[in-house]
């Protein structure tokens, strides 16, 4: 038992100085995406899948309120 506390210890002090020190931010590194009308109208009719995807990264971003 005690031959294992101290690898343990020693572990445990070295984990340690891996913790985040400031707070994360959620909206780091994210940007609304803002296609123009003409952009909008084209993935809406030819790539349906990405227009959702463009839509879901948006909303998820005013949910989390970073936008």
């Amino acid at each position: 038992m005690r031959k294992s506390i101290l690898p343990m210890l020693l572990l445990c002090v070295g984990i340690s100085g891996c913790s985040q020190t400031t707070s994360g931010n959620a909206c780091a590194g994210w940007q609304k995406l803002q296609p123009t009308l003409e952009t909008a109208v084209k993935i809406t009719t030819d790539d349906r899948q990405f227009a959702n995807q463009v839509a879901s990264h948006n909303a998820h971003g005013v949910k989390q309120k970073c936008w």
